[in-house]
């Protein structure tokens, strides 16, 4: 799975940042990326269909952190790991590599 390469009807969406705050020195695009790979990588496949990950220019929600919007709920979060953002969008279901 690839930056902006979704599964076909995702249950749920990760929207990382990566708008001048967010990916300064290049920190909202690496948080996409390791989000991808760690998809990638991830032994439960039921969990991973379930995840797209994409990047969007700026969600009005401006910090020093890369923040990351999951849909549908709309909530927002910022500086959490890459762990954390998956269990938060798999309900509980666990990504492991």
């Amino acid at each position: 799975m690839t930056q902006d390469t979704e599964p076909s009807s995702p249950a749920c969406r990760l929207l990382v940042c990566v708008g001048p705050r967010c990916d300064a020195e290049g920190r909202g695009r690496a948080l996409a990326t390791a989000l991808c790979e760690k998809l990638a990588a991830a032994d439960n496949a039921d969990a991973v269909r379930k995840i797209g990950v994409s990047t969007r220019d700026c969600l009005r929600s401006c910090t020093r952190e890369p923040i990351v919007r999951i849909e549908p709920s709309g909530e927002v979060f910022s500086n959490h790991t890459v762990e954390d953002l998956l269990r938060i969008a798999c309900c509980g279901e666990a990504i492991a590599d």
